[in-house]
């Protein structure tokens, strides 16, 4: 019975020394990790968050900007009205910036290595071709990027790639992620229509290589690129805030009045009262002028609005990231450059047939037409109804400069569109490879569309 009591006595006066000892190691033990920060994450869920960045960055602010830049919308009230008059500065390009790399490359980057990892062949080439898409707009926009060195800690302040070089990462991207995804369309939640990866990552080459002037490569790729009716779009099947068509959300739901098209030209090119108007005796474009616009007494904000009620911009409609107009104009104008016109002219009448079945009002031309029967006029209709088509899109922007304004956008200040974005003001501070900047950049052409 003493052995007992002194056994008890022993344990009564270490147990809580032993308690209190095991408590503080579990307590160190959690002090070192937040329960609350994710680690990892599985590289399948990480690809929606990269899809949204690149629809943010093709759909969003950058793409509002170039829309303004390009002639197809007009700031109209508060600081819209001075990026009409082309009035920016570094610290308007932070978000897009931020979303590009944070959100978007360096997700990819992530992805890729994963999937790699797991064996995963499609989903590696989907965040392939969702770098590429990335770092492609926004070469095109800002022109020498970080690429290469960018998201890698290895290279805190990365690099400036050249744009050249950047379209060469691209495509060497785009040409690895053909060979993985087939005909798959998985992993594309943030994304709709029926596409299949391999006709999108053709159509973004076939885009890179007609920056990059190489009209035979850009032939090529674009015979293998969107189909009819394989359209890749955004997403926006639901009217709820957040899940709903981004100029929408901008127009109506949090900026209304903010953008315009009163004035604009791709307004101008429509309107059959306007003097350049592009109606022709086989053209009648009045069912594509009613779903772009809204006038007078149906436009909310302005004498003309962009259409987000039952529109191009309604709150549930998919915003077209890539499509077969697209990629029939590529190969329109591209016969055209090298000297086949009637193949160029197959091309354009194939778009016209697209707005036929969807407007009504589309007869095919003939090369005797006063439109066509000329390269410079084959060029410029061909470039015409590429700026229409691809209403709200950053191609168009891309299209205006890389052509010196071919199609005669108006400038709204001073002597000359911008050429470019300018540097962010948050890249400004933190890489010190940064190029120097100065306001008067803004209208200094990118090196490839020089």
């Amino acid at each position: 019975m003493k052995k007992i009591i002194k056994n008890i006595i022993v344990w009564m006066f270490f147990a809580p020394l032993f308690i209190i000892t095991s408590c503080k190691k579990d307590i160190n033990e959690i002090n070192k990790t937040n329960p609350n920060e994710f680690s990892d994450s599985d590289a399948k869920l990480m690809i929606t968050g990269a899809q949204l960045a690149n629809v943010m960055l093709n759909e969003g602010e950058a793409a509002r900007l170039a829309g303004i830049f390009a002639g197809q919308f007009t700031g109209y009230d508060r600081q819209y009205i001075s990026y009409g008059q082309y009035n920016v500065n570094a610290g308007d390009f932070n978000s897009a910036w931020e979303n590009l790399y944070t959100n978007g490359v360096g997700q990819c980057k992530l992805i890729k290595t994963k999937a790699s990892a797991n064996g995963d062949k499609v989903l590696e080439g989907v965040a392939m071709i969702t770098e590429a898409n990335l770092l492609l707009t926004a070469s095109s926009l800002w022109g020498n990027i970080p690429a290469s060195e960018a998201c890698n800690e290895n290279f805190p302040t990365p690099k400036y790639d050249k744009m050249a070089d950047v379209y060469t990462y691209c495509i060497d991207l785009l040409n690895s992620a053909i060979t993985k995804v087939g005909s798959s369309s998985n992993y594309a939640s943030a994304y709709s229509g029926d596409f299949t990866w391999k006709e999108v990552a053709y159509t973004l080459k076939a885009r890179a290589l007609l920056h990059s002037k190489d009209y035979t490569g850009a032939i090529a790729a674009a015979n293998e690129g969107i189909s009819l009716g394989n359209d890749f779009y955004a997403k926006h099947e639901t009217a709820s805030p957040g899940a709903w068509n981004l100029y929408y959300d901008f127009l109506d739901w949090n900026r209304g009045g903010y953008m315009s098209c009163e004035d604009s030209h791709i307004f101008a090119l429509l309107d059959s009262a306007s003097s350049i108007n592009k109606r022709n005796i086989k053209t009648d474009e009045s069912e594509r002028f009613n779903h772009y616009f809204l006038v007078d007494a149906d436009a909310p904000y302005s004498a003309v609005d962009p259409n987000m009620y039952g529109g191009i911009f309604d709150a549930v409609s998919n915003f077209e990231m890539l499509g077969y107009n697209e990629n029939q104009l590529i190969l329109a104008e591209c016969y055209a450059r090298i000297g086949n016109n009637i193949e160029s002219l197959k091309h354009l009448n194939l778009v016209r047939a697209a707005h036929e079945s969807n407007y009504g009002g589309y007869n095919a031309y003939v090369i005797t037409d006063s439109q066509v029967n000329t390269t410079a006029n084959l060029l410029k209709e061909i470039l015409i109804e590429k700026y229409v088509s691809l209403f709200g899109q950053v191609e168009a922007f891309n299209d205006v400069r890389r052509t010196s304004n071919l199609i005669g956008v108006p400038v709204n200040n001073g002597t000359a569109l911008p050429g470019r974005f300018l540097y962010p003001q948050s890249e400004i501070n933190s890489n010190a490879n940064t190029p120097v900047q100065s306001q008067s950049d803004l209208f200094v052409p990118v090196d490839l569309y020089k």
